[in-house]
Order: C-alpha cells, then structure tokens, then sequence
C-alpha cells in the first residue's frame, strides 16, 4: 500500500514539475518566433522566418545572409544614420533598470519614443531588400 501510495505521488510529482517547464519553454519558442530586429552593440539583425536575415553594419553596409548588398552612398547613409539612432535607443533602454527581458533573458524590448522612428517610414522604396521586414522592424529589441 505505501509503495502504491508513494509511486502515485511521485507521479503526480512529476507531472507537476513538468508542466512547469512545458509553460515556460512554450512562451520561450514563441518570443524567438515572432519577427523582430535585435540590435547589438557591433549589427542591427533584422530576422524574419522564412525570409534571409538582413544585417546592418556600423558603416551602413546591408548583408543579406552575410551575402553584401551593393548600395549607393545615399542607402549607406541611411541605413548609418538609422544604426546610430538604435545603438543611442540600446543605450538608453539597458541603462533602465526596469526594462523587462524575454523569455530567454537574451533581449530587451526597445524603448522608442513616441513620434519618433529609427528608419524613415519609406524605408522598403529606398531600399527593396526591407519590403517584407515591416513587421519585423516594428519590434525592436536590444541585446544585452
């Protein structure tokens, strides 16, 4: 009787103790799913499923899955002008305290002010390589 007792109730252990982690686990793949642009202190990485990759580099240069992307000198500096702008959002949104992660801990939501956008709203006109990224650029993130 005490064994019969005893397995039941690492049983139902275990089935609590797993459906914790289930949770978690669930909220931590749907973050990493959701389009977004993560901006690190050396590229702004712009990721969408399925599209490529896209990566911003300091001095403007645009990398479509590390394959580069010739632009002209306007691109360039709109794409270095708009990379400056996130690397002062970053800084401002990690030096607030009360930033919350995601679920991996990994990034921050970007804190932009109202009004104010780090690339121009006729982005994907100037350079077609961001047309499917609108979704994306709308969630910013900072890596920590």
């Amino acid at each position: 009787m005490n064994k019969l007792l005893l397995s039941a109730l690492l049983a139902c252990v275990a089935a609590t103790a797993g459906c914790g982690d289930r949770e978690q686990y669930a909220a931590h793949r749907a973050e990493r799913s959701k389009p977004k642009m993560e901006v690190g202190a050396a590229m702004v990485s712009v990721r969408r499923a399925p599209y490529p990759n896209l990566d911003i580099l300091p001095d403007g240069r645009l990398r479509v899955d590390d394959i580069e992307i010739p632009l002209d000198e306007g691109q360039r500096e709109l794409l270095k002008t708009s990379f400056v702008r996130l690397q002062i959002l970053r800084q401002n949104t990690l030096t607030d305290s009360t930033a919350p992660a995601d679920a991996s801990g990994r990034t921050v939501p970007l804190d932009v002010p109202a009004g104010e956008t780090p690339f121009p709203p006729d982005l994907a006109q100037r350079i077609p390589e961001f047309k499917d990224y609108a979704e994306a650029l709308a969630n910013p993130r900072a890596l920590r």
